[in-house]
């Protein structure tokens, strides 16, 4: 496996070798701006980053440059996937360069985010960026292994301090912090300048998570019940099944629904600024598990084999309690959803994109194809989901000045796509070439990648 992988990473070093110039020429450039499609256009990239946009009977292309014919062709800003696990494991990376994303929100981080960045800048393979969470944060006795155990505000506080000395970029909370730590960890983490985002603990309301500073809520969490005219009856139910009964919760909380109270929760976000992360890719995973059409995608052949294996719906360990009456209801629950994040952000609601890869067939890279797909479902614009993932994604993780957009000044991170995404938001699939910090890769490379992982995930 060692041998794979090096060859793998030479596969991969390889077309980043020159430094000339690059000029894309004749391309429809979608700069994510919300502008429409500029036709015709040249679009120039030195020293990694873009140095001119303009009409191609005006652009001045410099001396020695490698020219790509981007005729008949779009450019888009790279992909981001603002939620994801195991960027830990070197695998991953082809498969999100091979898709387009070209950079990611690590939503489980190490313990010392700056340790890891300085192994990973050592080990020379190229990857997307990288945006570390700290190790995720739970109640005193937390839900899954791994997580760190907090019961109190102490606890909270120094675990913020701790994470902020350490360079992560951000704190993630969990669903079992108890509301004083939980609101320990927000104060702390406002006087030490560092977000943080997460879910919205079964403790407070979601509401409340806004008002305290939360800056993006993952998975939809607590919004359902915030909309439900019975959210403080539907709150104080404890769920014995796990997440059978979680689902249908909040099946009850769609079905109370209340739109005044649902408009002036989404006014909060809007006034906070409080983002949301659906993970719409993970919602439906949890809908169809059961679903023998859905498990079966040519797509896991690009998994290894151990992690296929725990993502074998028999391996899935609540899915043992779960009743023909529940998955019928985990299919509302999604369809109910879907319509929650058109509902948001009609009303201004800020959307990323993500899709908790490493879940259960929410695939590295793939997936977020399907996510934009399905914010398009929920009634996004091709426009919006591509900002979603785009000048969103950027604009949340304070690097507007730098990335999200194709502008001139900024990093070449780039995507060309052979058809329109702005009319059809799938056509985001149609890569014909990817540009990571200025130097291209094009699709004789990416699909090399793909067979390279293909042939490690089942050595």
């Amino acid at each position: 496996m060692r041998m794979r992988l090096i060859l793998l990473c030479c596969t991969l070093l390889e077309p980043l070798a020159s430094a000339q110039p690059l000029v894309i020429k004749r391309v429809t450039v979608v700069d994510a701006t919300g502008k429409l499609a500029q036709l015709d256009m040249t679009v120039v990239i030195e020293r990694g980053r873009i140095a001119a946009v303009s009409p191609s009977k005006k652009a001045k292309i410099p001396k020695d440059s490698e020219v790509v014919d981007g005729t008949g062709k779009f450019l888009i800003p790279g992909l981001w996937d603002m939620h994801v696990h195991g960027t830990a494991d070197a695998w991953s990376y082809p498969l999100y360069l091979a898709n387009g994303v070209l950079g990611v929100r690590e939503m489980w981080g190490p313990s010392d985010a700056n340790a890891w960045r300085a192994q990973h800048a050592a080990s020379g393979q190229p990857s997307p960026s990288i945006y570390l969470a700290s190790p995720i944060v739970d109640g005193p006795k937390p839900i899954f292994p791994g997580f760190i155990a907090v019961a109190n505000e102490t606890q909270g506080r120094e675990f913020v301090a701790q994470q902020k000395e350490r360079g992560a970029d951000f704190i993630k909370v969990y669903s079992l912090l108890p509301r004083d730590a939980y609101f320990a960890i927000a104060d702390e983490a406002h006087k030490r300048g560092i977000p943080f985002v997460g879910h919205v603990p079964v403790s407070v309301t979601a509401a409340e998570a806004s008002d305290a500073g939360q800056k993006s809520i993952e998975h939809l969490t607590g919004v359902a019940l915030g909309c439900s005219i019975r959210e403080e009856a539907l709150s104080a139910e404890v769920p014995k099944r796990g997440i059978p009964d979680l689902i249908q919760q909040d099946v009850r909380a769609f079905e109370t629904y209340d739109e005044a109270k649902a408009q002036s929760l989404f006014a909060r976000f809007v006034r906070n600024g409080t983002w949301q992360c659906p993970t719409l890719t993970v919602l439906r995973m949890n809908a169809f598990l059961n679903d023998a059409q859905f498990v079966n995608d040519d797509r896991l052949k690009y998994i290894s084999k151990g992690l296929r294996a725990s993502w074998d719906p028999k391996a899935v360990d609540y899915l043992k309690e779960m009743t023909a009456e529940d998955w019928a209801a985990s299919r509302t629950d999604f369809q109910q959803e879907v319509k929650l994040v058109g509902r948001m952000h009609r009303a201004g609601v800020s959307i990323l994109a993500g899709t908790d890869t490493m879940n259960p067939f929410c695939f590295p890279g793939f997936s977020l194809h399907d996510e934009l797909a399905l914010l398009v479902e929920a009634g996004l614009s091709p426009m919006a989901a591509l900002q979603a993932a785009t000048s969103n994604a950027a604009q949340f993780m304070g690097q507007l000045d730098s990335r999200g957009t194709i502008e001139v000044g900024k990093i070449a991170d780039l995507v060309l796509l052979d058809k329109n995404p702005l009319a059809d938001i799938h056509n985001t699939r149609s890569i014909r070439a990817i540009v990571l910090n200025g130097r291209i890769m094009p699709r004789a490379t990416l699909d090399a990648m793909l067979a390279e992982a293909e042939a490690l995930a089942n050595k």
